[in-house]
């Protein structure tokens, strides 16, 4: 290529970077003024509010717009059978989520597994009840975590199963294939003190 040929595409290739860059500018005072799920619908506004994670870290807190405020999340793990634990049966643990500690958030791999409590009849002010009123296809999860570390997640699919059918719930267990985040709660005809027709589970992925 020639001396003056080489200076004029380097002078195109200079004025489309910067009408680009001016359009993206223009257009963020409108993203700004959105509501809180139309900003998360568009790319620019998606990635200033949940920036890409260095690395991963544990959550300690979750926020779902329209649904839930920014909630605690307790590092529980699993019980003896293998089973993640539970929020305490407290005033306070109703609107608190378990995580299971084997994935964390931002991994490159696997499940991020998290529960919460539903309550029956008329104390059926908690968490898990709000998730299955209000969490729908489409909605938007804000992990969060030390030091100001945030991911954001688009729920992707929302599924209710028979508690008896364990193989059901045999992908929220895994801690290989693409990252994903899941909320497990207890749904459908309360039989008993702890014991439900139903599990239903929402799945998300993380927002790049």
């Amino acid at each position: 290529m020639s001396e003056p040929a080489g200076r004029l595409t380097k002078l195109r290739a200079t004025l489309v970077i910067g009408v680009v860059l001016g359009a993206a500018l223009a257009a963020a005072p409108t993203a700004a003024r959105a509501s809180t799920d139309s900003t998360a619908s568009r790319p620019a506004a998606a990635r200033a509010a949940c920036p890409a994670v260095t690395r991963p870290f544990k959550p300690t807190a979750l926020t779902i717009p329209n649904v839930v405020q920014r909630t605690r999340v307790l590092a529980l793990g699993r019980d003896r059978r293998g089973v993640p634990r539970t929020p305490p049966l407290t005033e306070r643990g109703k609107w608190q989520f378990a995580w299971d500690k084997a994935t964390r958030a931002g991994s490159r791999y696997g499940v991020v597994r998290l529960n919460a409590h539903t309550y029956p009849g008329s104390a059926g002010a908690a968490l898990g009840n709000r998730l299955l009123s209000r969490l729908q296809v489409g909605a938007r999860i804000v992990a969060t975590g030390p030091d100001g570390a945030r991911l954001c997640y688009r729920v992707t699919k929302r599924r209710s199963v028979r508690a008896e059918r364990t193989s059901a719930f045999a992908t929220y267990y895994h801690d290989s294939g693409p990252p994903r985040l899941a909320i497990l709660v207890c749904s459908g005809k309360r039989r008993g003190p702890g014991n439900w027709s139903h599990r239903t589970i929402w799945w998300a992925t993380p927002v790049r």
